[in-house]
This record gives C-alpha cells, structure tokens and sequence, in this order.
C-alpha cells in the first residue's frame, strides 16, 4: 500500500507541467500619492505668495528659451509657477536678466508647456519673482522685485506688476521710488487683498536712514496702489537681500521674516543705529506695523552665512510648522569655505522647529560632496528651493533650483543634475537625483 501511493506521488509530479505549479503572487504595485498642493498652506496665508499651488520642478528654462548656458556670468533666468490660464494646469514665468546687454531682458509666460507671451522687462535687474491673483479675477498675476545693475552706481528698478489675463497682458509701476529692491514680499498686509512690501537695501545710504520701508495697499483696481509706510527703518534692513510674509504665530496677522548677509560689518560698530544683520522675524501688529523692538533671532550657521531663500511648511506633517533656510558660503571677505576668497559655493538647507518661541536647528543638510570638484562652483547656488513631492510617496522633498542646475547645456553640472533631498519615513533627508 505505502508503494502504491508513492507511485501515485511521482506520477503526480511527473504528470504536472511547469505552468501548473503554483508562482507566488507579486506583491501590487505602490500607490502613488498626489499631494494637494493648495491644502499645504491656510487662512491668511493663502494671501500670501507662500501659497503656492502650482510649482513645478526640474524645469530646464534655458532649454525653453534656446539658450545654451555654458559659464557663469550676469545672465540670469529667474522665474515662479502659476497658472495663468485659470485651467488647473500649472504653468510658470521666466524674467531673463542680462548684465552685459539689459535690451536683452525678457519676460517670458509659459502656459501649458508653450510659450504664450513674451516681451520686453520693464526692469534693468530683476532679483525676484512672485506670482498671486492680485486683483481676485481668478488668473494668476507677476510681481517683479529689482535692483538695477547688481554692482557699480545703480538707479536702481522699480517694483512692477504684470497683470494677466488670457493671451494679454498690462504691466504697471507699483513703486514710487527707484531702488535696490533685492528682496521683497506679498501678502495681505492691511485688509484682505495681498499686499507688496519691497525692501530698499540700499535706501539707508541713499535716501536716508530716518525714512521707512514702503508697502503698497491693494485696493483690487490695476491702478489702485497707494503708498505708504511701515514703521521698519531702512537702517534695519541694510544687509536684507531675503524677505518672506508669513504668518508665523497663528494669530491672523502676517509677520515678516528677513535675511541676508549674516555677518557684521566693521562699520557697524560706529553706527548709532546699526542694522539687523541676524535673520530674524519681526511679528506683525498689523496695518503694515511690526514689533521692530523684539525680533526673533534666528540661528547662524558659522561660515554660510548668505541665504538665497526662505520657505515655511509643515515638512514633516506634525502639525507644527518649520522654517526652511537656503544658505551659501559667505561671511567677511578675508576667507570663505572650502577654497579661499570665494564667494556662494556651493549650498546647504537649514531646517528650524520651533520651542516656546525659541527657533532651534532640527537638521542641517548638507550639500553632495562631488558639488566641490570645482574651485568655480559658486555658479550652481540655487535661486530658491521648492517643497515637492518628486517621488510621490506623500513625504514632501526639498529640491534646490536654479537656471543653472536645470539647465542641460550648462555641463559643468552634469554631475548634480537632478539634485533633491528625499525626506525618509523617520522624517531624515537623503540625496536622490531625478533622472
């Protein structure tokens, strides 16, 4: 009987075919996560440029425009997303800057990956780029901060606004001075139309430190802006190059972060007023009014002490926001890091929580090493880093960009191409490249 079934055993294998024996069924593909971009920010900051619903991410500008970027010069491509269509389909704005031939300035509107307008900058040296719905007409218009020729005697540029409509456009002066408007900021700052602060950084030496940081109300009309005054003197903010609204306590009212150059000057210390050259917050009192006598001093990092952007987000979905800081190498000009007497190499990403109104640092990321094959990389310092999701997994990346680090043509950084920090399920950022 034992033999009897052992035969049947064998049969049984023999007799069965390889496509009859059971595979292991493969685990389902990952669920691709779709992060609302629009729920990332609320209440009054949504009339902020903060609110960012439409960015997008590894976007070649110089591809776009068929510009080959091949070193590093006064040619800038700065740009912001939107949608400027009312379509849902995000879009974006390039603002060409050419030191050398300004007649070459260009704003470029991208709609639906085509280009849809182009025309001439009505500024000599655009620094920044924001996009909001100003007039609350449902399509997406352009703030534009500038300086004028970045070095040597400047007239300096005036604030501009670019309204938008479908396949037109109006541009308007917003401000009434021209100045060295490095930075500046857009929110909701009296009633409950966004706002423009711009930051004269120059104002100080030019016009006198007595006088203060102008805003202009928005009354909703493309020729409604009214000037008027913070209570911010220049003096303060002569080392601000980085401004940012956002309202930090939660109280309704939007505060003002600003940042720079975070180092002292020698002429500092025979100055009876001298400037703010921490970064720090001034929390808002309302009506263009900030607490100016207790600012909110934000950490250093020894060494890099230039910032190129500021971002806040709740990153790591706690409930609680951080601020996000880009900085570069840079404090007095005797030495910087790691090759000596240059200036912007290179980046790291500065994360700060929050206890008891005390900004700590959570975790400073730190750069690819191979970024510092180059004595000139100074070139790829990134222009402003976005919060995105690139790998889809509902974790919010970081990705540093800039003309230079999208561009394919500029070859000197094909070893970083792609370059985004991916957050981990512990909430710690690793290095990933977007192929």
């Amino acid at each position: 009987m034992r033999n009897i079934k052992y035969i049947l055993f064998l049969w049984l294998i023999i007799s069965c075919s390889k496509d009859d024996i059971l595979e292991p069924t493969p685990p389902p593909p990952p669920v691709l996560c779709e992060v609302d971009y629009s729920t990332l920010q609320s209440g009054i900051n949504r009339t902020s440029t903060h609110y960012q619903p439409s960015n997008e991410v590894f976007i070649d500008y110089a591809s776009m425009l068929n510009v080959t970027l091949s070193k590093f010069g006064s040619y800038g491509i700065f740009s912001a997303g939107g949608d400027f269509n009312h379509n849902s389909i995000n879009d974006y704005v390039m603002v060409v800057t050419d030191g050398d031939n300004p007649s070459n300035n260009e704003v470029i509107i991208v709609v639906d990956n085509e280009i849809s307008l182009a025309f001439a900058s009505p500024q000599v040296g655009t620094r920044k780029v924001s996009v909001i719905d100003l007039n609350q007409d449902s399509y997406d218009d352009i703030i534009l901060f500038g300086t004028g020729p970045d070095i040597g005697d400047s007239p300096g540029d005036k604030t501009h606004v670019i309204y938008l409509t479908p396949n037109n456009y109006t541009v308007k002066e917003v401000g009434l001075i021209s100045g060295y408007h490095h930075t500046g900021a857009v929110g909701a700052i009296e009633g409950t139309l966004p706002d423009i602060l711009d930051i004269d950084a120059q104002a100080a030496f030019t016009i006198g430190a007595t006088e203060k940081v102008k805003y202009y109300v928005n009354n909703g009309s493309i020729d409604g802006w009214i000037q008027k005054d913070t209570n911010i003197p220049y003096y303060l903010v002569s080392s601000t190059y980085q401004s940012e609204l956002y309202d930090i306590n939660k109280d309704g009212i939007l505060d003002l972060i600003l940042g720079g150059h975070e180092w002292a000057e020698t002429w500092y210390d025979s100055s009876p007023t001298p400037p703010q050259w921490r970064t720090h917050i001034l929390l808002g009192l309302g009506n263009g009014q900030f607490d100016i006598s207790n600012p909110i001093l934000l950490p250093i990092i020894e060494n890099w002490g230039v910032l190129t952007d500021i971002d806040v987000y709740d990153i790591d979905n706690d409930s609680n926001l951080e601020i996000i800081i880009t900085r570069t190498t840079g404090r007095q000009m005797e030495e910087y890091q790691p090759w000596p007497e240059t200036f912007y190499d290179g980046h790291i990403i500065q994360i700060l929580k929050e206890d008891n109104a005390d900004w700590y640092n959570w975790q400073i990321i730190e750069q690819p090493s191979q970024i510092f094959t180059d004595q000139n990389i100074h070139i790829e310092w990134p222009y402003v880093t976005k919060i995105y999701d690139v790998n889809k997994d509902c974790l919010l990346d970081i990705v540093p960009e800039s003309d230079k680090l999208n561009a394919k043509s500029f070859s000197s950084l094909n070893n970083i191409r792609g370059l985004y920090y991916e957050q981990q399920e512990d909430n710690t950022f690793k290095i990933k490249y977007k192929k």
